[in-house]
């Protein structure tokens, strides 16, 4: 992949309309030919074409070179890099239009076309945050898992982009999940944890890049003012039970936390009785570990980087929550 395509050094970076945070994509340019290697050469005139459409536009036209390349066994090697090139192509627009103010249904197609091939993680990122802005908490949980993904895997994302990004997906993607168990029945419910390689991976994942989520938030939800597991809190934990066999960490700590409303006292207590059921739960599914629980009260709301169209409920429903403390 270094061999034909390298990064431009020039960013298009536009203000995200849903976080007010900035969210750019990179331009990917073709290596001048004379330093295409020899192997390439029963591919060469495919990449010409594919890089002449993408140059002209990220249309239909470039969307039928990749395909030429992707069917082609001489271009197996130059599949990624043209889905790449044609996603961040495809963003670049979105972006542009998204900086000029223009409609949403002027740029949604362009970002879900540069989402499509699940090759760059700004795509899934920017379509997770329009989706949690139109507050479809599933898509955007599931846009953020993939997103925390394609970071993670080093073909499809060859330069780390750093602690800040990778902690800010992780943060939107726990958020999101949040929300969707919170949002009442019939409505959202329970976000299955996106796996790689038959292990959970999203904000369960023992690491990304070598970010390691120190604290992850996970959706298990109660019934009002008790310590009993609703049934989609039964999954959560279920899935949580999951990751600790998979990861087998030396000890589990656990800790409850609920929102502001009710007295000191109270809260404390409340949250003390989640972790401790949660705990049970974990034990009477086979969880062999060491647990820890605690409980925090509302003495450690969640830190959120962007509070932008949450409504009071939201924060509420963020800060019930049991987190899974890794030390």
């Amino acid at each position: 992949m270094t061999k034909l395509w390298m990064h431009r050094g020039r960013r298009i970076c536009a203000k995200a309309l849903w976080r007010g945070a900035a969210a750019c994509a990179v331009f990917i340019a073709v290596i001048p030919s004379a330093t295409v290697p020899s192997f390439a050469d029963a591919c060469s005139s495919r990449i010409d074409a594919f890089n002449r459409a993408v140059d002209i536009a990220p249309d239909q036209a470039a969307q039928a070179q990749v395909e030429a390349i992707v069917s082609d066994p001489n271009c197996s090697g130059y599949v990624i890099p043209a889905q790449r090139r044609l996603a961040a192509s495809r963003l670049a627009a979105a972006q542009k239009l998204m900086a000029q103010n223009a409609p949403l249904d002027d740029y949604l197609t362009l970002i879900i076309e540069a989402d499509r091939p699940a090759v760059l993680w700004q795509a899934a990122a920017t379509l997770a945050e329009i989706r949690f802005g139109q507050r479809q908490f599933v898509e955007a949980a599931h846009g953020f898992d993939r997103a925390i993904d394609v970071v993670d895997n080093d073909t499809l994302t060859p330069h780390d982009p750093g602690r800040a990004a990778i902690e800010g997906l992780l943060q939107r993607a726990a958020a999101a999940r949040l929300l969707a168990a919170n949002a009442g029945t019939g409505k959202e419910g329970f976000v299955v944890t996106a796996t790689r390689g038959g292990r959970l991976g999203g904000i369960f994942a023992p690491r990304v890049r070598g970010v390691v989520p120190r604290a992850v938030p996970v959706p298990i939800t109660f019934e009002y003012r008790s310590a009993a597991l609703t049934e989609q809190g039964r999954q959560a934990a279920m899935e949580l039970a999951r990751a600790i066999k998979e990861q087998q960490p030396g000890n589990v700590r656990l800790v409850g936390h609920t929102d502001v409303r009710g007295g000191p006292q109270y809260n404390k207590k409340l949250s003390v009785a989640r972790a401790e059921a949660v705990a049970a739960f974990l034990k009477d599914n086979e969880v062999e570990v060491p647990v820890e629980p605690e409980g925090v009260g509302a003495d450690e709301p969640l830190q959120l980087a962007d509070t932008h169209a949450l409504t009071q409920e939201d924060i509420y429903a963020l800060n019930r929550r049991v987190e899974w403390r890794r030390e």
